[in-house]
C-alpha cells in the first residue's frame, strides 16, 4: 500500500506543478445550489491526492477487521455448530489433519507449554498428567510421542527410549528426531556397535545437521575408522557446520591416527602423507612432531629436517619430551655443548619458561655446575611448587653441599620436611608434567586422540604443573 501511495504522490505531484507552470491563474469553478466557489488548478489535484490517501487508509483498516474476524472462527475448512466443539478430528477431512476450536487450540498450546516445563524442571509425573490431558485433545499425534521421549529420557529409561524412537523413525516426516533419540539412548546404554549403525544411517538421510557430522565422527574414531571419521568430517567441512579452529583440530588427529597406522603397516609413503598433511592442520600437535622426527632420523638420516620439525613445534608448543628429542639429535655432544644448545633453545621459548629452568637444571647438575643448578631450582620455585624431578635435584644438591661442608639454604630445609621416606622417593609431590584434557581435566602420561573420561577428541594439552593451563587451550 504504501509503495502505491508514493507512486500516485510522484505522480500527482509532478501534475500540480506541471499545472502550476502553465496555468497559473487556473481555476476551478464548484456550483453548490445557488453558491459558488473557485479553487485553483493545482489545489484540486492535491484534493485528489489527499482523498486517495483517506479511502486506502478505510480499505487496509476494512481488510484487517476483516482478518481479525477470521482469526476467531473455527480452526477449519468445515462448519461446525456453536456448541461442537469438542469434536477431536475430521469425519470427512484428511485423517493426519486434527481439527480443533480456538479454544481447543489455546488450551493444546498452554498444556504443551507446561508439559515441556514440567518435564525441564524433572516434575516427571506432572509432565505425564499434562500430556494426558494433551492427548485428550489431540489424539495419539506424533507430538505425544516426542514429549514421551522426553519423559524417558527424564526418568534414564532408556529403553523405552530407544523402542518408542524406533517408531518415530518409521514416520519420514520426523525420521531423524527419531534417530537423535536411538543415538542418545544407545550411548547412554553404551551400546556403540548399534549407535554407529544408527549415525551411519542418519549420515545417509542428512550430511547438513551438526549433531549428525559430530556423533558420526566421533563413533567412527571409537571404532578405529578415521578414514571414515575424515570422510563424515569433509562433508560436515563442505556444509560449514564447524569453527575452522575446530575442523582443523579434529582433521590433525584424524590424519594423525591414518599415519601411525600406516606405520604399523610399514607404509612409509602413506605414514609420510598423513603425518604432514596432519601437522599442517595442527601446527601444535606434539607428538605428530616428534614421530616425523623420528622418521626423518631413522628412515632418512636427515638430522637437519628432524631438527627444524623439533624447533618449529617447540617454538609453538614446548614441551619436556621436544627438548629431549632435540638434544637427542646430536649424541656426540659433550655436557657443555648440550648445555649451550639448550640454552639457546630456551631463547626461543617465551610460553613456557619454567620448563627452561627445569631442563637446565638438570643439564647444570649432570654437568657439575651446582651453582647454576641451584639458581635454575630457585627460578623454577618461584612460579611453582616442588615437583618431584625439582625436589630430586634439590635433594641431590644437597646432599652436594654436605659433602663439601656447605650450610644447607632454606629451600633444602623446607623440602626435608616433605620427604616421608628414607629414600627419598618423593611420593608426596606433584607430577612435572602431564597431559590433560582441556574438556573434563581428565589427566595421562601420554596424549590420548579421544579422551577416555568424557570422549572428547584432540583436547589433551602438555600441562608443566601451573606454568600452563587449560585457558591456554582451545576453547570450543
Amino acid at each position: 500500500m504504501i509503495s502505491r501511495l508514493l507512486r500516485q504522490a510522484v505522480v500527482l505531484g509532478l501534475s500540480a506543478v506541471i499545472l502550476k507552470a502553465i496555468f497559473p491563474f487556473g481555476q476551478v469553478l464548484f456550483k453548490l445550489g445557488n453558491s459558488e466557489f473557485g479553487a485553483p488548478l493545482y489545489m484540486v489535484v492535491l484534493y485528489i491526492f489527499i482523498f486517495l490517501i483517506a479511502t486506502e487508509v478505510v480499505i487496509y483498516l476494512l481488510k484487517a477487521l476483516v482478518r481479525a474476524l477470521k482469526n476467531d472462527v473455527l480452526i477449519s475448512n468445515h462448519d461446525f455448530a456453536a456448541d461442537n466443539d469438542t469434536s477431536p478430528s475430521s469425519a470427512t477431512g484428511d485423517c493426519n489433519k486434527i481439527v480443533l476450536s480456538r479454544n481447543q487450540f489455546d488450551e493444546a498450546a498452554i498444556l504443551l507449554v507446561k508439559t515441556m516445563s514440567a518435564v525441564t524442571a524433572g516434575l516427571l509425573n506432572e509432565a505425564r498428567r499434562h500430556l494426558v490431558n494433551l492427548r485428550k485433545i489431540i489424539g495419539n499425534d506424533a507430538i505425544i510421542d516426542i514429549l514421551m521421549l522426553k519423559i524417558y529420557k527424564g526418568e534414564k529409561n532408556f529403553d523405552k527410549m530407544e523402542q518408542l524412537s524406533q517408531k518415530l523413525m518409521e514416520n519420514e516426516d520426523i525420521q531423524l528426531v527419531g534417530m537423535k533419540a536411538a543415538l542418545e539412548a544407545q550411548l547412554e546404554k553404551k551400546e556403540f556397535t548399534e549407535a554407529l549403525k544408527t549415525v551411519n544411517q542418519a549420515f545417509e538421510v542428512r550430511q547438513d545437521l551438526y549433531w549428525v557430522i559430530g556423533s558420526a565422527f566421533l563413533l567412527r574414531a571409537k571404532n578405529n575408522d578415521w578414514l571414515g571419521a575424515l570422510e563424515v568430517l569433509d562433508a560436515g567441512i563442505e556444509k560449514k557446520l564447524m569453527p575452522t579452529q575446530k575442523s582443523s583440530r579434529l582433521r590433525a588427529v584424524a590424519l594423525y591416527e591414518l599415519a601411525k597406522q600406516s606405520k604399523a603397516d610399514k607404509d612409509k609413503t602413506k605414514f609420510f602423507k598423513f603425518i604432514t598433511q596432519a601437522l599442517q592442520e595442527d601446527n601444535k600437535l606434539i607428538s605428530a612432531a616428534l614421530d616425523l622426527a623420528e622418521f626423518y632420523v631413522k628412515y632418512d638420516k636427515q638430522t637437519r629436517k628432524a631438527e627444524k620439525v623439533l624447533s618449529a613445534i617447540w617454538t609453538e608448543n614446548p614441551c619436556y619430551e621436544t627438548a629431549k628429542a632435540y638434544l637427542a639429535l646430536f649424541p656426540k655432544d659433550t655436557k657443555a655443548e648440550k648445555i649451550q644448545r639448550m640454552e639457546k633453545l630456551a631463547l626461543s621459548n617465551v610460553k613456557c619458561p619454567s620448563l627452561n629452568n627445569l631442563i637446565l637444571a638438570e643439564l647444570y647438575t649432570d654437568a657439575k655446575k651446582f651453582a647454576k643448578a641451584k639458581t635454575e631450582c630457585r627460578l623454577f620455585l618461584l612460579k611453582n611448587p616442588a615437583t618431584e624431578k625439582i625436589s630430586a635435584l634439590l635433594t641431590e644438591l644437597g646432599k652436594k653441599a654436605q659433602k663439601s661442608h656447605k650450610k644447607a639454604d632454606n629451600i633444602f630445609t623446607s623440602l626435608k620436611q616433605k620427604f616421608t621416606t628414607a629414600d627419598n622417593e618423593n611420593t608426596d609431590f606433584a607430577k612435572d608434567f602431564q597431559w590433560v584434557c582441556a574438556n573434563c581435566g581428565h589427566t595421562a602420561e601420554i596424549w590420548q586422540p579421544i579422551c577416555p573420561e568424557c570422549g572428547e577428541i584432540g583436547r589433551a594439552y602438555w600441562h608443566l604443573y601451573v606454568d600452563k593451563d587449560s585457558s591456554t587451550a582451545e576453547e570450543i
